[in-house]
């Protein structure tokens, strides 16, 4: 495989704005499974991650429109009370997600389709700040509530100094009233909290904490900060509270300030930053907060126990590498995080209850999703932002046994620019895909799809492209997608509407290649199976597809959601373009209303070229897998098509005889399809008999190699390399944002090299899910083999979704997991757990020592000459020696922060070809968008770089 380093690939990361859980903690409580971290970006994106089991995957992005931001986050839920004879009966509404942008806007986003929901003003200027209301959790507070108002009040900070209310009543987002009149001056409001249900903390631009209550609708008190250290007047970037009332300030002179709760005195001013404090983070028994600051440290504070010595730093750091903007914090019996963010894009993810036992985790600043689609037959591939899509040409090696290769020449640039398209409005792009011949790309925004045609022409010598727009069916342009792209035959355009409705057109191309390609008049409408979903917050959420994909040949097609559920259809029938359409075939559903039952597109899918698109016939669906799908992959060798991926003719395909006949023939019964899930199991099924395949059954997700298992960033994409399956095999490649992982599926997974998958373990008997006869382990089995591959287990604890925990050995002198406590004046000495009590069943297995399955690049492919030098009969070397075993597994880390990898070549053989003409290795380019090599603007000096 040969592979091409790009990195003059732009792509501009964001920095992180905003940060917030969508569940309050519970410490004594598991994760919910709905529990979902928002991440605002200074674009105006927000990421939907899902923290649970600590794999941190991020699920889907709800893209913001140009000239946006997002400067706040916060989660609400509506609260349903229905009075019966017992007394009220208390329910929560779906979760809602709300946010700010530093406009006149509050923003309620609707995650389940992407899109904004409803946008709201509230009168008085730009909001630059918001809190939603503490919920009402117990029913004898609801009896003494008497306004009747049950679900949350958003509290804004306007830049005119008022402090305006919105009801999120019924579902609603409406703006309400003003709570406080501006002060005289009219400083702007930075910072707001709800203390409880009656009570605002406001902390405003003038120095000044003011405290106001709702019902009065008056200042309880105003907190002056005073002068600065630098005698200018402070600005109160952050204000939070204490379970116990006590109101925490963090302001513009680095200064961070508690107050008394019950008479709003200053009690303690503690100077640690350099800098502005820009965010503080309370934990949830409110004994332990953090404050952080521009300076782009973290400080931890706890209290001394002590009246006189009041609250104490305990730890400093360093995690970031530029300003922290904002904080999250979150835990349950499993979890216990920290989370920030700043100008340097990455989200931290710090330990808090086991903060002297576990490493931080850094979590990557780049899509889970690749913003890269490439073209093997044309060695194009392209990239995409914003609105703005960059198409690249890759040529083609030179080779130094030419005659007129000249060494002392001048090297020439290895790739080529070819054009740059705006996507016009305001609307960032959410999935866009060149087509596998490189003649068509695709862009979908939320509300419109665009399709544009390239050709190829010369300009001055070099090569350059032309682009023209295709007019697509008004309802497809219309209706917007959330993922759009082609068949790899080039015929099918596919788009995944906001309702999560699969919508393919047929493409027609002309007798000339200058003619305007058509769009068939009828639109394929596919919806999913129906299926039993446990009650979640989220709504319809989980069924968001995230992944679509085709067999080689065109005829099957795939989606995968977020829940885990895999739905796939077929085509059915031969192409013939000359067929007529008889009456019985005129069942049209282009029309732009959808339809509410799952089971009638089998009759009402129209019949296109003699062709058409059926649910899976088998009577039954491949059954759900544990956790959202992350990659989902034909296995190409199914089908013969794999040497000619890209059919140049784009003609009739019919090989009957019979004129215009409407065939009911099925694709092939050799059709399997590889899923990868978050929990990164690697399951195969057979499509359309709907069980596990062969090698998925010989080789269940346990048996992955630990090279594998161990890999903390979650699967980014895969492709494949089949160019040479006799001698190479049949081999698999994954990759994350730092890691590059080959699977030889075409061979069994030694089963003296089996790992089992071990991430927090909740029972001390393994989880197994049955599935079609085949046990499908979930990855939190207890008890694992003795030893493995000649290394020894070990317990320990498990993490508490951080980083792993910190060997005995490496811990800083002094700061460890245990403390000594002394007894009266006797020796007896106990051992006390800083970390906190942890029960055995609590506790996960490792390794000791490290298996170091990688091989290197030159082993392998001294591996792959051996191989092609031994005698294929024999198995043997020109000495009579076996040849070497193929390696069925191999993973390198020497490429960082990947944007996504594209497959340009080899270029697909002529028809007239296939048998004779031998193809060459397969060719990748790999784009690197180091966040290093992002302009981030200056940052604050504060000497004492060495210290972190």
């Amino acid at each position: 495989m040969d592979i091409h380093r790009c990195r003059f690939v732009q792509y501009p990361a964001q920095s992180i704005n905003a940060l917030a859980f969508s569940h309050t903690s519970r410490p004594k409580e598991k994760t919910p499974s709905d529990g979902r971290l928002a991440v605002g970006r200074q674009n105006g994106d927000v990421e939907v991650w899902n923290p649970a089991k600590g794999l941190w995957v991020q699920e889907t992005i709800l893209r913001g429109r140009a000239d946006s931001t997002i400067e706040h986050l916060e989660w609400t839920r509506d609260l349903i009370v229905e009075e019966n004879a017992d007394g009220p009966e208390i329910s929560h509404g779906p979760l809602r997600l709300l946010s700010s942008s530093g406009s006149k806007q509050l923003l309620e986003w609707d995650i389940s389709s992407g899109s904004l929901k409803r946008q709201v003003e509230g009168n008085s200027g730009d909001i630059w700040c918001f809190a939603a209301q503490p919920q009402l959790e117990n029913p004898k507070d609801i009896k003494a509530l008497e306004s009747g108002i049950y679900s949350p009040l958003v509290a804004a900070g306007c830049a005119n100094g008022t402090v305006v209310l919105f009801s999120t009543e019924d579902g609603d987002l409406r703006y309400l009233r003003p709570l406080l009149a501006p002060p005289a001056k009219k400083p702007k409001v930075l910072s707001i909290a709800w203390r409880d249900r009656n009570t605002i903390i406001a902390g405003y631009e003038d120095s000044t904490i003011r405290v106001i209550e709702l019902s009065t609708r008056k200042i309880l008190r105003s907190m002056s900060l005073g002068k600065g250290p630098d005698g200018n007047d402070p600005v109160v970037w952050a204000v939070k509270y204490l379970p116990d009332g006590t109101i925490i300030s963090g302001d513009s002179s680095g200064q961070l300030k508690i107050w008394n709760a019950k008479n709003f005195t200053l009690l303690q001013t503690l100077k640690s930053h350099a800098a502005d404090i820009l965010d503080i983070v309370v934990n949830a028994n409110g004994d332990k907060f953090f404050s952080l600051g521009a300076d782009r440290r973290t400080f931890s504070y706890q209290h001394s126990g002590s009246k006189n010595l009041g609250w104490v730093e305990i730890s400093h750091r360093r995690y970031h590498r530029h300003d922290v903007k904002c904080g999250a914090a979150f835990e349950s019996k499993d979890l216990s995080v920290l989370v920030s963010g700043g100008l340097d894009c990455k989200p931290i993810v710090v330990p808090i209850r086991k903060a002297q036992g576990e490493l931080h985790r850094a979590l990557s600043h780049l899509p889970q999703q690749p913003l890269i689609s490439a073209s093997p037959s044309s060695r194009l591939f392209m990239s995409w932002w914003g609105n703005q899509i960059v198409i690249y040409q890759v040529r083609k090696p030179r080779n130094p046994e030419e005659q007129n290769f000249d060494f002392d020449g001048p090297t020439p640039s290895s790739y080529e620019t070819l054009a740059q398209l705006v996507v016009q409005g305001d609307e960032h792009i959410q999935n866009a895909q060149l087509s596998a011949d490189g003649q068509f790309i695709v862009a979908a925004t939320i509300n419109g799809v665009k399709l544009f045609q390239l050709r190829k022409t010369q300009a001055a010598g070099r090569p350059c492209l032309r682009t023209r727009q295709v007019e697509l069916p008004p309802a497809i342009v219309r209706l917007g997608a959330r993922q759009a792209g082609f068949s790899p035959d080039g015929k099918w355009l596919y788009t995944i509407r906001k309702d999560n409705t699969i919508a393919l057109n047929k493409l027609v191309l002309g007798s000339d290649p200058k003619d305007e390609p058509a769009i068939h008049e009828k639109t394929v409408k596919l919806y999913r199976v129906s299926r039993k979903q446990p009650k979640s917050s989220l709504g319809t959420y989980p069924q968001t597809i995230t992944h679509v994909a085709f067999s080689s040949d065109s005829r099957v097609l795939a989606v995968g959601d977020v829940s885990g559920a895999i739905d796939t259809w077929v085509l059915e029938g031969h192409e013939d373009v000359d067929y007529v359409e008889a009456a019985s075939d005129n069942s049209d559903n282009s029309s732009d209303s959808s339809s509410e039952d799952d089971d009638e597109e089998e009759d009402e899918s129209p019949v296109i070229h003699a062709q058409k698109w059926i649910r899976n016939p088998s009577g039954s669906q491949l059954p759900q897998l544990d956790s959202s799908i992350l990659a989902l992959t034909f296995r190409p060798s199914d089908h013969p098509s794999i040497s000619n991926p890209v059919d140049g003719n784009r003609g009739l395909h019919a090989t009957r005889h019979t004129a215009h006949p409407v065939a009911h023939e099925l694709p092939s019964s050799n059709i399997r399809l590889i899923a990868v899930t978050a929990t990164h199991q690697v399951i195969e099924f057979d499509v359309l008999s709907c069980r596990l395949s062969e090698w998925s059954r010989r080789n269940p997700s346990k048996y992955l190699p630990h090279a594998f298992t161990r890999l903390k960033d979650r699967v980014v994409g895969c492709f494949w390399d089949c160019t040479d399956p006799e001698t190479h095999g049949e081999r698999l490649w994954l990759y994350g944002s730092n890691w590059l992982f080959m699977l030889d599926v075409s061979q069994d997974l030694q089963e003296q090299n089996a790992t089992p998958v071990f991430t927090t373990a909740t029972s001390a008997k393994a989880k197994v899910a049955s599935l079609g006869g085949y046990d499908v382990v979930d990855p939190v089995e207890s008890n694992p083999p003795a030893a493995t591959n000649g290394h020894a287990y070990k317990k320990r604890k498990r993490n508490t979704g951080a980083g792993d925990a910190i060997p005995e050995h490496q811990r800083p002198s002094g700061v460890g997991s245990t403390i000594r406590k002394f007894k009266n004046d006797r020796a007896d000495v106990d051992m006390v757990d800083m970390d906190g009590d942890e029960d055995v069943e609590d506790q996960d297995t490792d390794m000791v020592g490290d298996e170091n399955g990688d091989d290197s690049l030159a082993l392998m492919r001294r591996r792959d000459d051996q191989m092609q030098q031994s005698t294929k009969p024999s198995d043997a070397n020109g000495d009579g020696q076996p040849a070497m075993p193929r390696p069925t597994h191999w993973c390198t880390f020497e490429y960082r922060s990947i944007l996504g990898v594209g497959v340009i070549g080899p270029s697909p053989p002529e028809s007239s070809d296939l048998e004779g003409k031998k193809r060459g290795p397969l060719e990748v380019v790999i784009v690197e968008r180091d966040v290093y090599d992002v302009p981030k603007g200056p940052r604050l000096d504060v000497g004492q770089e060495w210290d972190t």
